[in-house]
């Protein structure tokens, strides 16, 4: 079959992904099309369209990765670090914000406006949920060990903890945080994190 002429690829939805995730970060969010995703991926325009059902899909696909991706990163980043509750949640933001700072496009899909209605979206509604779930649990392991206070959900520390670190990487990325913005990122999150925690660390 001739480039270009077929959809028969041998796994043509991982490609679009994998041309998508690169082309977001090259191009930005509104900067490509499916089109010129299937023209790299070496198939017709229309062969995308047999894996996703418009532009949004294979978006809300690519945003699942990054969910998942980004928990992977947490956990391998805790993986190295010992057993300390505020070693451990200091390390969870940094891989975060490392996640964000160096995938700056799909991280932008992962959060934006660029899909329509994400409840259309199962699949990256629950690798949203996973993340969200494993910072909270991370939050339950630091309330066991008594370094956080009991008496409130994990959850919520959890989504209060999430929102700051999303704050804070839209305004890395967009430059909006002035001379603030300028130093070490991960001194500057361990400290706000520190801030955040302190609000909810158990009293002695």
């Amino acid at each position: 079959m001739k480039k270009g002429d077929h959809y028969h690829h041998p796994d043509l939805r991982e490609a679009m992904i994998r041309v998508a995730q690169e082309l977001l970060e090259s191009e930005g969010p509104s900067g490509w099309t499916v089109r010129a995703a299937a023209r790299i991926a070496g198939v017709s325009s229309g062969a995308p369209y047999r894996h996703f059902a418009d532009k949004d899909t294979l978006l809300a696909a690519v945003a699942a990765r990054g969910f998942d991706e980004l928990l992977a990163e947490v956990q391998t980043k805790l993986e190295k670090v010992d057993g300390n509750p505020g070693a451990r949640l200091e390390a969870a933001a940094e891989a975060y914000l490392t996640f964000a700072l160096s995938r700056p496009g799909r991280y932008q899909v992962m959060f934006g406006r660029e899909i329509a209605n994400r409840k259309l979206h199962p699949g990256l509604c629950e690798a949203a949920d996973r993340t969200l779930e494993a910072m909270a649990n991370e939050v339950q392991r630091a309330q066991n060990a008594g370094f956080l206070r009991g008496d409130r959900s994990a959850q919520l520390i959890a989504a209060g903890a999430w929102s700051v670190l999303h704050g804070l990487s839209d305004l890395l990325l967009s430059g909006r945080l002035g001379e603030e913005g300028q130093g070490d990122p991960m001194a500057l999150t361990r400290t706000i994190g520190r801030m955040v925690f302190q609000g909810v660390a158990a009293r002695s």
